[in-house]
């Protein structure tokens, strides 16, 4: 049976005997941490490592397999010289949705501003609404409505990140931000979850108006920084 927390201290005694003091940090990240993860979820662990080689990586992987549930082991593994030239369109992201567990993340990263933060949201909100119009006229129905729901994750962290910009408040579960989302939001985020008897016409229509909307939304957002 998985137990998280023995799976995670078993994970980071290793990884320290393997790199020593060159381990500056370990942290949880994914569904695990918003705790809506399920026997057949991913295990996101994010770890750093002093000057980190190709050799350090088959350290990494040979460690995870030894602590047991390879085939589900995810995240990312980055040298502290690398992390410390990050994109910083990345940062507000990055630092919500990890949680400390060996190190601090927050002293490994560069600085980011409100303006990166904003940035970050219009590429995320750039890169679908690029999607949605390339697969809706270069794609069939079948994979167009196949392309939507691959969409949703993407879709809930470009709402978490739009949420935080307008509120001041990082809802870090999909149930919190549904609580907090105006109407239209909640409605689109709702309809990108698999079902069968999904309208997809009307689906289409929603995410392309909403995306025009959120467009909108982040230029009254930039007319507000200093």
């Amino acid at each position: 049976m998985f137990v998280l927390n023995d799976y995670l201290d078993r994970l980071i005694e290793c990884c320290r005997s393997a790199f020593g003091g060159r381990l500056l940090y370990v942290g949880l990240q994914g569904s695990y941490l918003r705790g809506e993860a399920n026997e057949s979820s991913d295990i996101d662990v994010m770890a750093v490592v002093d000057g980190l080689t190709v050799s350090d990586m088959d350290r990494y992987r040979d460690i995870l397999k030894s602590v047991g549930y390879y085939e589900r082991s995810c995240g990312f593994i980055c040298g502290k010289a690398e992390l410390a030239r990050w994109n910083p369109l990345e940062i507000c992201q990055l630092v919500h949705t990890t949680k400390d567990l060996f190190g601090r993340l927050e002293g490994l990263l560069p600085p980011a501003s409100r303006e990166d933060e904003i940035n970050y949201v219009k590429l995320s909100l750039g890169n679908i609404y690029h999607e949605i119009c390339h697969r809706y006229i270069h794609a069939d129905r079948e994979k167009n409505i196949s392309g939507f729901y691959a969409m949703r994750k993407s879709l809930f962290f470009l709402m978490q990140n739009l949420y935080y910009l307008e509120s001041g408040e990082f809802a870090i579960t999909k149930k919190a931000l549904m609580e907090r989302l105006p109407e239209d939001d909640r409605e689109l985020l709702a309809l990108a979850e698999p079902r069968g008897d999904l309208d997809f016409d009307r689906a289409v229509s929603m995410l392309f108006g909403w995306c025009q909307k959120a467009f909108a939304r982040l230029d009254r957002l930039d007319r507000r920084l200093p």
